[in-house]
Order: structure tokens, then C-alpha cells, then sequence
């Protein structure tokens, strides 16, 4: 749904580029700056297309080059082969190689994170107003890209190195914490004035006490990075150089947690909320390497050692293959297809969005794109309305696992003037939902309520098409586009 959201979005600026109009937007309107979105649709205008792998591959590319500064920083933290490691853990962990391509802000945020922490690396070797300047710059688009996120791992990662170079005092008061903090917050504050207001709505200080706030945190965790390599990194960190490396590292640690507490309402259900946290694992395997790398593997007793730790390092290997088997084999499976986004791996399952793209497209035709248009579809109705081109953002949507579906409707039907209703009979992406007239009672009132008041448009093994207007009402057969037999449904 979120990369809908942005598939959405630039269609709109890709008609605002042709037009001088803006047309299309998604029902929540513009969250964070439409950074990838504005640059995915002067792509299009460029292409001369709506090609959606383009934002995919800016994605992409984001992730690339923020592995090559991961890089940098890793060399001044570790050696050349621990840094090697760190840059191959980054591209490479399953989810990373799923998340990095999503029509999303996520990845140039990251991308603009890792840049902020080199440049306020540099800035701590040599502090200098230019290098002060540089750093807050960096740091004020990685916050404006998707404001708050990455707050708490800039600021940790600024104060835990000054206060390694000044000591606590000196740093609390320093003019340059309070310079690069404003030049820092400005573009962000500036865009998104009720961010703190935002902010204090996501806090929820009660989950902090709940077992399963914990323990959803935790398995986000070990979706995104591992458990094994989760206890590596922290292992890492304590094993890491004394010094500004160990400061960084413990600062980034810090920040990330300061923002688990502050974001708790989203960071237990919402995996991508922990996509900051690859880079910071990445670069404390990275001390980890080196730690084990300086053993004097000659000493007889070192022999022993090197035995027990290649033993141990094979053990994490075969835990680590055991943990991400089941996302690498889907990985694996997603086949080449070139239609967005494919067909796309989450939470075990795989979905076909590319046949149900042409089944969307095929409900948007009979409805004629009408904004008027009430659906009961999978991803909040944005895929629907996106491949439906069910434009302007008007169109209202039932949720499939609401247990009043049939109040729901009334009410929305009152409230507005439909032309429409789409009902999406199987849901892919919900393999154990039974969603129409099935097991759940709000359903099955829907589909009574429906059938018994409205006419049918159009019918297919995956969708169901009613007038629900004045004019449909109490027709039991509207005549139109005929119930779709034979081949199309067993393709379905």
C-alpha cells in the first residue's frame, strides 16, 4: 500500500508536468516531501512513459551509493577487509535486497543517513565551521526526506563523538552542538511545522510495558537483520576501538533505541522502521571482524582459540542461512517479470500483482475510472485505484477485516453520491482471509445487502462490479459488461 501511495502520487506530477493539472492523488494526500516522487515523474516526462521500474531503480541506486559511503566510514573505523565485510552485509541481507527497491522514501533516507554520519565523522577529526556547515547540510536532507526517522541517530551519533573529544560538560555547551542542531531541524521544521505534534500522537509510553511492544520489536529485528547477526553487532560494539570508533557506534546504537521508544505505536508492527538499523549492524560487524582478525593466531594457545572461533563462526553461518531460508528461497522465486511490482515477496507469501494489476484494470474500464466508486479491495483500494485509474483520490474505501462491512457501507452510502461499488472476491496477498461470503458475518451481510438491493454490472471469478446508484437500485441485472466465463476465470 505505501508504494502505491507513491505510484500515485507521481502519476499526479507526471500530469501536472503534461497538463499544468493535477489530477491524481492518493485518498491521505501528500505525507512526507515528495522527494522520489517529484524525480520518478521527470523521469517519466523525460522516458516519455509512466514506467514504474524507474522509481524502483532510483531506489536502487540510492542504496548503492549510500554502501559506497558506508564504505568510507567503515575505513576509518576498521580495516580495508573488515570494511569489505560491512558494505557485503549491508547489500546483501535479504531484506535489504527486498527493501531497497521499493517505491519508497526509505532507501534515500537511508542513503542521505549514511552520508550525515561521514560528514559528522569528518567534521569530529577536524572540527572546522566548513566541515560544520557540510555536516548539518547533509544532516537536514536525511530528517526532510521522511522527517523524525533518522533524528535520534544523527543527534547520537554528533553528541556521543563530542562528548568523546570535549567530555559532557563542554559538549552540553558547546556552540557548535547548538549551531549544527538548528541549521540540522530548519528545512524539516519549516516543511512540516506540526512534526512535534505528529511526533507526540505516535508516542505511546504504555506499550513500553506491554510483553508484546517487546517481543514485536524483537521479531522486526530478526526479520531485517537476524538474531545472529543482531548478537554479532552488539558483540561488536563492545569489542570495538577505544575512541571515536567505539563512540559512533554506541551513539548510532543509542539513537536507534531513543527512537524505538519515541515511534513505539509504528517500530513492534511496521518492519521498514527498523531499516536504519542495517547500517548501524553493518558497520559493528564490522569492529567484530577486527576483533577477531587481531588474535595472534601462532601462539599455541591462539591455535586452540582459532579452532573454537572458526567452529563458532561456521555455527553462526548456518544459523544465519536458517534464519533468512525462507525470504532467500522466495527471493528466488519472484521470476523476471517486468510489470511493478511483480510478483512481490512479504511475510512468507507470494502475491501476483501482475495478475491482479490486469484484473484491476479490467474493474476500473467497466466503472470508466469513475472517482464515484466505493471498493472492497485489498491495500486500502490503492492498487485498485491505482491500476483502476479510479482517480483524484475521491474514491471511498470498505476495509476487509472490518466486522461491520454492512454499517460501514450504509453510512458511507449516505454520505456521498456513488455511482459504484468493485468487490474483490480473492485477495492474493490474504491467503487465509475468507473475504466474501465466507466465514465472517459483516461480510456476508455485505454481500446479502448488495445483491438483494443493487444490480450487476459485471461479474468475474476475482471481482464483482454493482450500481449503487439511484438508477441501479433494486434492478437485480444491470444490463452492461457481461459476468466474465471460461478462460479469465480460471486464470483467476
Amino acid at each position: 500500500m505505501r508504494q502505491y501511495h507513491s505510484a500515485l502520487l507521481a502519476r499526479g506530477f507526471y500530469e501536472w508536468l503534461l497538463t499544468g493539472n493535477l489530477k491524481t492523488m492518493p485518498p491521505d494526500g501528500i505525507i512526507e516531501p515528495p522527494v522520489l516522487d517529484f524525480l520518478a515523474s521527470l523521469a517519466y516526462a523525460i522516458t516519455g512513459g509512466e514506467h514504474l521500474w524507474i522509481s524502483r531503480l532510483l531506489s536502487a541506486t540510492f542504496w548503492m551509493v549510500g554502501g559506497v559511503f558506508l564504505y568510507l566510514i567503515a575505513r576509518k573505523l576498521v580495516s580495508s577487509n573488515a570494511a569489505f565485510f560491512s558494505v557485503g552485509f549491508y547489500l546483501f541481507v535479504p531484506a535489504a535486497v527486498l527493501l531497497s527497491r521499493a517505491f519508497m522514501p526509505d532507501p534515500l533516507m537511508i542513503m542521505m543517513l549514511i552520508i550525515s554520519v561521514f560528514t559528522i565523522l569528518r567534521y569530529h577529526e577536524r572540527p572546522t565551521t566548513g566541515r560544520l556547515v557540510v555536516a548539518a547540510a547533509a544532516s537536514s536532507v536525511a530528517l526532510f526526506v521522511k522527517p523524525g526517522i533518522c533524528l535520534f541517530q544523527i543527534f547520537g551519533a554528533f553528541v556521543a563523538l563530542m562528548v568523546y573529544r570535549k567530555g559532557s560538560i563542554r559538549a552540553l555547551f558547546s556552540l557548535h552542538l547548538l549551531v549544527f542542531a538548528v541549521l540540522t531541524l530548519i528545512p524539516m521544521g519549516l516543511y512540516y511545522a506540526w512534526f512535534l505534534q505528529e511526533t507526540a500522537n505516535r508516542i505511546e509510553p504504555e506499550q513500553w510495558v506491554t510483553l508484546n511492544f517487546w517481543r514485536g520489536w524483537l521479531w522486526q529485528i530478526g526479520y531485517m537483520v537476524g538474531y545472529v547477526a543482531f548478537v554479532g553487532a552488539l558483540l561488536g560494539v563492545l569489542l570495538s576501538r577505544p575512541g571515536s570508533p567505539r563512540a559512533l557506534t554506541a551513539g548510532l546504537w543509542g539513537g536507534y533505541f531513543l527512537f524505538g521508544l519515541v515511534f513505539a505505536r509504528h517500530v513492534h508492527t511496521h518492519d521498514y522502521y527498523s531499516l536504519q538499523l542495517i547500517p548501524v549492524v553493518a558497520l559493528s560487524l564490522g569492529s567484530l571482524w577486527d576483533s577477531l582478525a587481531r588474535i595472534r593466531w601462532g601462539e599455541t594457545s591462539g591455535r586452540f582459540l582459532r579452532v573454537i572461533i572458526i567452529g563458532v563462526l561456521l555455527l553462526a553461518v548456518a544459523l544465519s542461512v536458517v534464519e533468512h531460508k525462507e525470504t532467500v528461497l522466495l527471493i528466488a522465486r519472484q521470476g523476471h517479470g517486468a510489470a511493478f511490482p511483480g510478483k512481490y515477496v512479504s511475510n512468507g507469501t507470494i502475491a501476483d500483482y501482475e495478475r491482479r494489476a490486469e484484473i484491476y484494470r479490467e474493474a476500473g474500464e467497466i466503472v470508466n475510472h469513475s472517482p464515484k466508486t466505493i471498493v472492497f479491495a485489498p491495500d486500502y483500494g490503492y492498487s485498485l485505484a491505482y491500476h483502476g485509474r479510479l482517480d483524484h483520490g475521491q474514491f471511498r474505501y470498505l476495509s476487509p477485516e472490518s466486522k461491520t462491512v454492512r454499517q460501514d457501507f450504509a453510512a458511507l452510502y449516505e454520505e456521498n453520491s456513488l455511482r459504484y461499488a468493485i468487490v474483490i472476491k480473492r485477495f492474493a496477498y490474504y491467503p487465509r482471509q475468507v473475504d466474501w461470503g465466507g466465514r465472517g458475518k459483516g461480510h456476508k451481510g455485505l454481500r446479502a445487502l448488495l445483491t438483494r438491493k443493487f444490480g450487476v454490472i459485471a461479474e468475474d471469478h476475482s471481482y464483482i462490479v454493482f450500481d449503487v446508484s439511484e438508477t441501479g437500485a433494486g434492478k437485480s441485472k444491470v444490463a452492461g459488461r457481461p459476468a466474465a466465463t471460461g478462460n479469465r476465470s480460471q486464470r483467476s
